[in-house]
């Protein structure tokens, strides 16, 4: 059975902790992975309050256990309301949004190099050979995976809904056909993808600009 983990935007910075930071960090990790009141989202922003007052308190060479005491019950209390709280929950926010807007740049491009490898491989003609493209289309498909894994975990967070799924896969749909269509490599394959990315920008931004 595999070990239950909890997502924390930011993780990578409690690296930079040390010891004693990391094993009072830890301790507080531990008790949110149990508690089966909170969403994930609000442990990630009481996670991450914890991550910038280690930090700061390693500055000023505080003990760990005055900024995260031995009783998480009552930080995680603390840290679950207030101006703190709603502080960091909109820097997340806004984290989220940014991951999302640049995620999607880059699927545009990586979603294009998929459907013109595709588009060659059954027309057998190459830009270099099969296994350089190959190769291409692998490390473009594996670029698509992660970001549209990210992006939906994001909407998933927000309770966005499922407009952006079914918009996603009609995209993808319209372009297979086209590329199937098309005698050609040149088509309006990208354009689609490109007025897909503006349509979900436009329609995302103000949904963003809500989650207060």
């Amino acid at each position: 059975m595999a070990k239950k983990t909890l997502h924390v935007d930011n993780q990578y910075l409690v690296k930079n902790l040390d010891e004693g930071y990391q094993q009072a960090f830890q301790r507080l990790y531990d008790y949110l992975l149990k508690d089966t009141r909170k969403s994930d989202f609000d442990k990630s922003i009481i996670l991450n309050i914890a991550i910038e007052e280690c930090m700061e308190g390693m500055k000023t060479k505080k003990k760990p256990s005055l900024i995260i005491p031995k009783d998480v019950k009552e930080y995680v209390f603390k840290h679950s309301k207030g101006m703190t709280y709603k502080q960091m929950k909109q820097k997340l926010r806004n984290q989220d949004y940014e991951k999302i807007e640049i995620g999607s740049i880059w699927l545009v491009f990586a979603i294009s190099i998929v459907l013109f490898f595709f588009k060659n491989l059954i027309i057998e003609k190459y830009l270099i050979n099969l296994w350089i493209d190959s190769l291409v289309a692998c490390i473009a498909f594996v670029i698509v995976f992660q970001n549209i894994k990210i992006k939906y975990r994001i909407i998933e967070r927000y309770n966005f809904g499922n407009f952006y799924k079914k918009i996603d896969i009609i995209t993808i749909l319209a372009c297979v056909v086209i590329k199937l269509a098309t005698s050609s490599n040149f088509d309006i394959t990208y354009l689609l993808l490109v007025i897909h990315f503006f349509i979900t920008k436009k329609k995302m931004k103000p949904q963003f600009e809500n989650v207060i």
